[in-house]
């Protein structure tokens, strides 16, 4: 009898044993299966979200309120950094579609060459408008002239006007030098396709490093013309912008279908809001979608009431919050 329960007990052990085996077998076979279809299918994203620090490429005409927004955002959002990399709209949408940062600010949409690349991605994307910005036209102080038409703009840009007194008769100060910020500049771009018929700018025409190099060379350079992002000149409460104002000229630009030059319009935030002023873009802020996502976390908060409003303190006019035009008259 005690040989047979030994045996009996045997193998009941060995079952359970059995049993065990099989269950781990199961549980392991189960977790390499998940593994594969979420870590190895072919159309799965391979993004690790990271909600403590990430890359953020922004056109360098905007700096000053982009800087604005990660100056407040990161005060109210501890142990969670914002690296920005200033560089031109084509480099920001190159390095986010390569994915080597989150998101991209931009002064336009993507264009279609970069749309068709988002939509064979897995991830969904988000293409928010921000904010509507204007290029404005400084000139030295030497200079008589800052009123101009949108033909003679063009003629600066094109080329067709090599020295400043084929625009201007009396206006003697010599051959035309137009500035830009960058050799990949989106000003260039957006003057190529909204006033140039898809044309290329003047040879005369030449780019340095940065908006604040443009206002360097044209105070240097009384022949000079520069085209910078309004927010270099639009705060008036910033110390910086208000020593820029001090060592150039701003020009005002008369709309093309106006001839006369009693309406002439400043690139000012109300003349933006109204599209009185016409050189103005669209900003937008385009990027991997991630609901749980510091990404996420600031395309929310600079189209909240908090980024708006920290737009509108820039000078440019935020895309949501309703801004107030007051005319005076006497």
């Amino acid at each position: 009898m005690l040989q047979s329960h030994n045996f009996c007990n045997l193998t009941i052990l060995k079952s359970f044993n059995f049993i065990i085996a099989m269950k781990k077998i199961s549980i392991l076979a189960f977790a390499a299966l998940t593994f594969w279809a979420c870590g190895n299918g072919n159309n799965a994203p391979k993004e690790t979200v990271d909600n403590s620090r990430i890359k953020i490429a922004v056109d360098e005409s905007l700096r000053p309120v982009i800087e604005a927004e990660e100056m407040v955002f990161e005060s109210i959002n501890d142990k969670k950094h914002l690296d920005f990399i200033y560089t031109s709209p084509a480099e920001a949408m190159r390095l986010m579609l390569a994915d080597s940062v989150k998101l991209a600010i931009i002064p336009r949409k993507a264009t279609k060459e970069e749309q068709a690349v988002i939509d064979k991605d897995a991830f969904k994307f988000v293409q928010a408008k921000i904010a509507i910005d204007a290029l404005a036209f400084i000139t030295n102080k030497a200079n008589p002239d800052t009123v101009f038409t949108v033909n003679q703009i063009k003629q600066l840009m094109d080329g067709t006007a090599t020295d400043w007194s084929q625009v201007f008769a009396k206006n003697n100060v010599g051959k035309i030098q137009v500035v830009f910020d960058n050799p990949a500049s989106g000003a260039t771009q957006y003057f190529k396709d909204s006033l140039l018929d898809g044309k290329e700018v003047g040879k005369h025409c030449f780019a340095v490093n940065s908006n604040p190099e443009v206002i360097d060379y044209v105070e240097k350079n009384k022949n000079a013309i520069g085209v910078i992002g309004l927010n270099w000149i639009s705060d008036k409460d910033d110390s910086k912008m208000k020593g820029f104002l001090d060592r150039i000229k701003v020009a005002e630009i008369i709309p093309r279908k106006i001839s006369y030059e009693s309406l002439t319009y400043k690139p000012i935030q109300a003349n933006v809001a109204i599209r009185q002023y016409p050189f103005c873009r669209e900003i937008y802020i385009i990027g991997r979608q991630a609901t749980l996502s510091l990404g996420n976390d600031f395309v929310n908060f600079i189209n909240g009431d908090q980024g708006q409003r920290i737009i509108l303190k820039a000078g440019l006019v935020p895309a949501k919050a309703p801004i107030r035009i007051l005319q005076v008259t006497k």
